[in-house]
């Protein structure tokens, strides 16, 4: 992990063990409404998609079920567990790494999606991985995003508004984008209304 003197508790991977240790999951077993709305069909066979944090894998598993050759990466082996366990229901593969996000390195032209659902890593990590987006993705890739936002954070802040976000992708092209208090229905931890920014862009 980072060194960091005041590490928020969320950052703490036994913080996310006692959550995905109970029976139900978390945050349902249904995909995130915003990435099942933007992401239908992969782009030719064997197209690769990566689940920043991706938890119990709803995400994942959802995009395996496209068609996707899918990577998900946590750091909670009881999160890895179940999301295994989910991709098994519904009998599809998912490749699932335990790994610390903060060390994770994103390889140059190697994906076809990327996919940032709720992954709120504090300000410095983000900004490393949002910044090496673009090397990241093939020609014609793709970047959902939907995660808190708060209208009293500073910019560059843990929740940044849309435009701070869009600015750290930069240069991908955005499709949509927008910040607005939506109603949430996922799971025991999402529900209600709750300010979010969503994102989604292409790499040119």
């Amino acid at each position: 992990m980072s060194h960091f003197a005041q590490k928020p508790s969320n950052t703490d991977p036994k913080y996310w063990d006692e959550r995905y240790e109970k029976e139900a999951y978390a945050y349902g077993q249904a995909p995130n409404a915003f990435l099942q709305a933007h992401i239908k069909l992969p782009p030719s066979k064997g197209a690769k998609a990566l689940c920043l944090a991706d938890g119990e894998g709803r995400n994942g598993v959802y995009l395996a079920q496209l068609g996707y050759q899918v990577t998900s990466l946590d750091f909670s082996p009881a999160a890895k567990i179940k999301a295994l366990s989910l991709a098994d229901q519904k009998s599809v593969s998912l490749n699932y790494e335990l790994t610390d996000l903060n060390d994770y390195q994103l390889q140059d032209n190697h994906w076809d999606l990327i996919a940032s659902i709720f992954y709120q890593p504090i300000v410095g990590i983000r900004k490393r991985h949002y910044q090496k987006l673009f090397a990241a993705l093939r020609p014609q890739g793709l970047f959902v995003l939907e995660t808190k936002s708060s209208a009293e954070s500073k910019e560059g802040g843990r929740y940044p508004g849309v435009q701070a976000l869009i600015d750290e992708i930069s240069p991908l092209e955005i499709l949509f984008s927008d910040e607005s208090v939506r109603e949430l229905n996922e799971g025991d931890y999402h529900k209600g209304d709750q300010r979010t920014s969503q994102i989604f862009a292409r790499k040119p």
